[in-house]
């Protein structure tokens, strides 16, 4: 998780999203990759999505849980984006 920015700026995507759990120990890794991307040159989009006060895979110990809840919503409506543009 640590390219070079060259890398970062040929990506093949138009759009990421990346979550950050506040208290996983890759939180930092994570939005210093955010940041990374933003300044890479990238013509994409990107989105950080924090989480506060959770671990690396809280959403996988309280399924019903809001907060992960919220995520998967996230996620999917991440993920329709590119269905509708097909259309």
């Amino acid at each position: 998780m640590n390219p070079g920015v060259e890398d970062l700026a040929r990506l093949g995507c138009e759009r990421m999203l990346i979550f950050a759990a506040e208290e996983d120990y890759l939180t930092v890794t994570a939005k210093n990759y955010y940041e990374k991307l933003k300044r890479s040159g990238w013509k994409g989009t990107i989105e950080l999505v924090e989480n506060e006060k959770e671990d690396h895979y809280f959403h996988l110990l309280d399924l019903d849980g809001d907060k992960a809840q919220e995520m998967r919503h996230k996620f999917v409506s991440f993920l329709k984006q590119d269905q509708f543009n097909l259309l």
